[in-house]
């Protein structure tokens, strides 16, 4: 009798499944450009100062596109 429970509830599960769907999630265009990184050339401490605020701001603009991936892939329920 357990035999036929067990058998009954496999072939059951298997019937609804026939096709397989890829879900893939909706990432804003924007997220997915790239963060400008500064070209210029230094002569000057000042120059210097200004180039580091530059890739500074490019690192945070690349952490939070970075953030907003995670998010949007993170699973439900974590």
């Amino acid at each position: 009798m357990k035999l036929l429970i067990l058998a009954s509830a496999t072939l059951l599960t298997a019937c609804g499944a026939t096709e397989y769907v890829e879900v893939r999630p909706d990432i804003p265009g924007e997220t997915l450009t790239p963060c400008p990184i500064s070209e210029r050339q230094v002569s000057t401490v000042k120059e210097l100062a200004v180039l580091a605020t530059e890739h500074r701001r490019s690192a945070e603009c690349a952490n939070a596109k970075l953030t907003a991936v995670a998010t949007i892939l993170k699973p439900e329920g974590t």
